[in-house]
């Protein structure tokens, strides 16, 4: 399945948006280091959240 989310910015996308930019970069910035390292970064926070908020166990732990 191919998308294309075009210009949003990087700390609004999901997980699957960002794994999705991970897999073009090499298409659209080969070689952009830093660019990948944001993107991975944002990455790890947001599937985080993500699994965090998804799971009401999770919740229960976080507010005690």
């Amino acid at each position: 399945m191919k998308r294309n989310w075009g210009r949003k910015p990087v700390g609004s996308m999901t997980a699957e948006e960002l794994s999705a930019a991970l897999d073009r970069l090499d298409e659209v910035a080969p070689g952009d280091t830093a660019l990948e390292l944001a993107l991975r970064h944002e990455l790890y926070r947001v599937a985080a959240e993500e699994w965090m908020f998804d799971d009401d166990r999770a919740l229960a732990v976080c507010s005690s």
